[in-house]
């Protein structure tokens, strides 16, 4: 069984941890991110190549998904499933792995009046333990880099 289905069907987060915290070892791949507010929703777009392989936060709520373009295999706790554009399907709460097959456009879509960004993420995503420690991490380092250059 490939890593990604494990992950998945193990369900088991301490997993997915260590998969997200490898990956933030790694260098990044680009997936510009949009955002698109109207009265009680939010659209967060994001765009992401072929071959990325993506550990989205752990979502607290049901919300709507719209796959525009392209086509990726998702793992969840459910199971494993390859899907492509166009599609409308509701996510559960929880996290998902995702390998991007063709470069793809995708929408996760909120009930929500909040527009500020932080408050925002706090109010539908919990960011893993790896990850707020690696950003941490990543701040302090920049901040020492900037006080050695001066700035």
């Amino acid at each position: 069984m490939n890593t990604l289905a494990q992950a998945a069907r193990d369900d088991d987060a301490e997993k997915i941890e260590r998969l997200e915290g490898a990956m933030l070892a790694l260098p990044q791949v680009d997936c510009p991110i949009d955002h698109f507010f109207a009265s009680g929703v939010y659209v967060r777009q994001m765009s992401a190549p072929a071959g990325t392989l993506i550990v989205g936060h752990e979502h607290r709520f049901e919300h709507v998904c719209i796959l525009l373009k392209g086509s990726m295999t998702i793992a969840t706790p459910e199971g494993v499933k390859t899907v492509s554009a166009p599609l409308t399907f509701i996510a559960p709460p929880g996290r998902k792995v995702a390998l991007v097959l063709e470069d793809i456009v995708f929408q996760n879509i909120h009930a929500t009046d909040e527009r500020d960004l932080d408050k925002l993420e706090e109010q539908i995503v919990i960011k893993s333990d790896i990850h707020n420690e690696t950003h941490a991490l990543l701040e302090r380092l920049r901040v020492h880099e900037l006080s050695d250059r001066g700035a």
